[in-house]
């Protein structure tokens, strides 16, 4: 997936500001207009109130957007995408990833992709001159 551009970046911006104060205005059953427009006059407490209740919503939708984003990971997972994938995906490396989604089963179904065969002591054991299994 590709980068926003700066154009893309401030319509996103404004998109979310626009969402963030309409579930403001929901979530303080308020008939006042909670963007504060330039025409509204407010004294300094109500528009402190109005931004405290802007980062109120934004931080529950920050969180949404968290849960949003892990499930998806978990899909990509299912769907066969690894840590490097994943991590691409939200601009981290495959280590960041591991450590922000420690829970995903991609070790669990990898694991079983990577098996050696039985009394395999693997590549770095013969490379390595490791004595093979007993008895042989």
């Amino acid at each position: 997936m590709r980068e926003l551009t700066s154009d893309e970046q401030q319509e996103l911006r404004r998109e979310l500001a626009a969402v963030a104060a309409d579930w403001t205005q929901r979530l303080n059953n308020s008939d006042v207009d909670i963007r504060g427009g330039a025409a509204q006059e407010s004294s300094s407490k109500e528009r402190m109130l109005r931004h405290l209740a802007r980062m109120a919503a934004g931080e529950q939708m920050r969180r949404l957007l968290t849960d949003l984003v892990s499930a998806s990971a978990e899909e990509a997972v299912r769907y066969g995408a690894g840590y490097p994938e994943v991590g691409a995906a939200v601009g981290a490396s495959r280590q960041a990833a591991r450590k922000r989604w420690p829970g995903l089963s991609i070790s669990k179904r990898r694991a079983s992709e990577w098996r050696q065969p039985p009394g395999s002591i693997g590549w770095a054991g013969s490379h390595l001159g490791y004595p093979g299994p007993p008895g042989t």
